[in-house]
């Protein structure tokens, strides 16, 4: 006690002796913008500058720890702790609350104060706000973090070449592109990637003039071999002389677009071919004297494949506007676009094949299948329509129905002509109903329509447009009456056509509720074949029974 008594009494003397220094200094600490400070043995606050109790308030007669953190405890790493163990310069950086509750950083350098005999009697202490350097190092982390984040989740390559055209830096989308590892692309040139027949034209990139991009599609050859496509876009970077120092682009994928493309391309072909062979076909007909049958089967065919081609050439259309778009290309859409023009043009080629043998009556080709799932089919296919026009679909498929006999493809084309007219017929805004069950009808309506089933898969399509006045509904089925301003008037006599073939009956209801078409096709394979030409395809070996 007497040694602490003595250096207190040492400490005091020094710091009378050099206060008029001590003020000097810490008049200079203030405007420097700098917080200055002296301690006792005790960790006792001796002497503050201006500036230190502007942000903090007055700390002398206080304990560092006391007025700092407000606790009895000396903090953990606390510099002036180093300095009375002996250390002779101690620095540590830690988080304080200002005189207004503002979060505040603070790096503290300790240095001893010693007496004549070189004792430590005391220490003093600069302290530095350093909030700004914090906040200035987590942003630039985080802009970091960002622009990481950001390069590695495009789906395209993003890269830079050096003034010679090798990559000094590549994102790892190259790994999925290329297979490589992205260590390995490193310091190689772009053009060892590129295929033969395009390398001089990928050359050219180092010939960029300022302000001009580079923008081809190019072959590539991955690590495996394969063959790829790639849409290169590149810009020059140049120094202050005006040479070129390096490279930045964007590589993207464009494989499976060539691909589509390709496939189109080859579907396209198809169909002219098939148009041609119609027009031999007719100047055959022609030639031969039977223009009769032709008259009676063109408007048919000519029907028939406008729905088809309108499918065709709208889902193309959708793809192609992907692609110019430049957006990143989504497969798994494009995928489902491909599928439909694939079934699409499946079909008009078999209307084709009935035009070629047009002096044959077609015959159903049946199969045990549940309608309901060729009828989700449809629906999917004309959910653009239906949102062109703002339609509302309410659909109600009876869980009830099992497998039937149908021919798949004259069902699909007489729903799709029944929902066809409906979306023709309905207002904007308005409401399609299509509702299936299983209906039972009565003995009178059985006698009355000839029905040879006792049970019947019923589809009802019902629109909510104008009324079909009776002298109109009379005629609704005859071939070549319409009340549309375009169209051949084939399309409800094909459909009526369909439905017998099949056995079943076909009716039309239009009142101030809308207009409704009910459908009623046998559950079970009709009991005199006689009436229509069909085979049925046994669905274990699918061959005709």
């Amino acid at each position: 006690m007497r040694r602490r008594s003595s250096e207190l009494t040492s400490f005091r003397r020094l710091a009378l002796s050099d206060e008029s220094l001590r003020e000097r200094f810490g008049k200079l600490l203030d405007t420097a913008g700098q917080m200055f400070w002296e301690l006792d043995r005790n960790f006792t606050v001796v002497y503050a500058n201006d500036y230190l109790i502007s942000i903090f308030g007055d700390p002398v007669g206080k304990t560092c720890h006391q007025f700092m953190a407000g606790t009895d405890e000396i903090c953990q790493d606390c510099p002036v702790r180093k300095i009375f163990e002996g250390e002779e310069r101690s620095v540590s950086e830690r988080m304080r609350y200002d005189r207004n509750g503002n979060p505040i950083w603070l790096q503290h350098t300790a240095t001893p104060i010693k007496n004549g005999a070189g004792e430590v009697i005391g220490a003093s202490e600069l302290t530095v706000d350093t909030t700004h350097n914090k906040n200035t190092e987590a942003w630039l982390r985080d802009s970091e973090r960002l622009y990481r984040n950001l390069v590695e989740q495009v789906p395209d390559v993003i890269f830079s070449l050096d003034r010679n055209g090798m990559f000094s830096f590549v994102n790892t989308q190259v790994e999925r592109f290329l297979g490589y590892p992205v260590q390995q692309i490193l310091e190689t040139p772009l053009r060892d990637y590129i295929s033969p027949q395009d390398r001089t034209l990928v050359d050219t990139i180092l010939q960029l003039q300022p302000e001009a991009i580079w923008d081809e599609e190019v072959a590539i050859v991955d690590a495996r071999g394969n063959r790829k496509f790639a849409r290169i876009r590149c810009k020059a970077s140049f120094d202050q002389l005006g040479a070129p120092v390096g490279y930045e682009g964007v590589m993207r994928d464009r494989t499976v677009r060539r691909k589509l493309e390709e496939e189109l391309k080859a579907s396209k072909a198809a169909l002219v071919e098939k148009i041609k062979i119609i027009d031999e076909l007719y100047e055959h007909i022609v030639q031969s004297g039977k223009c009769k049958a032709i008259e009676e089967h063109t408007a048919e065919v000519a029907h028939e494949l406008r729905q088809p081609l309108a499918i065709v050439g709208g889902f193309a259309r959708r793809m192609d506007r992907q692609f110019d778009s430049g957006e990143h290309i989504d497969i798994d859409r494009q995928k489902q676009y491909a599928g439909i023009i694939v079934m699409e043009i499946q079909r008009l080629e078999k209307i084709l094949d009935r035009l070629i043998d047009f002096t044959k009556r077609d015959r159903l080709k049946l199969q045990r299948i549940n309608p309901n799932e060729l009828i989700e089919y449809i629906l999917g296919i004309i959910e653009s329509r239906m949102k062109d026009k703002q339609l509302r679909l309410d659909v109600q498929l009876g869980p009830e129905i099992a497998d039937i006999p149908l021919d798949p493809g004259r069902f699909q084309q007489l729903v799709m002509n029944l929902i066809s007219n409906a979306i023709e017929a309905s207002p904007i805004g308005g409401v399609i109903e299509l509702h299936t069950g299983v209906s039972i009808p009565s003995d009178k309506a059985l006698k009355a329509g000839s029905l040879e089933s006792a049970e019947f898969f019923e589809i009802k399509i019902r629109n909510n447009g104008p009324v079909i006045p009776t002298e109109a509904l009379q005629k609704i089925f005859n071939p070549f009456y319409t009340t549309k301003q375009h169209g051949t008037g084939l399309g409800l006599t094909v459909t009526k056509k369909i439905v017998e073939d099949h056995i079943g009956s076909i009716s039309v209801k239009s009142d101030a509720s809308g207009t409704v078409f009910t459908i009623w096709l046998p559950l079970t394979e009709p009991y005199d074949r006689s009436r229509t030409g069909f085979c049925y395809l046994e669905e274990d070996s699918g061959s005709p029974a």
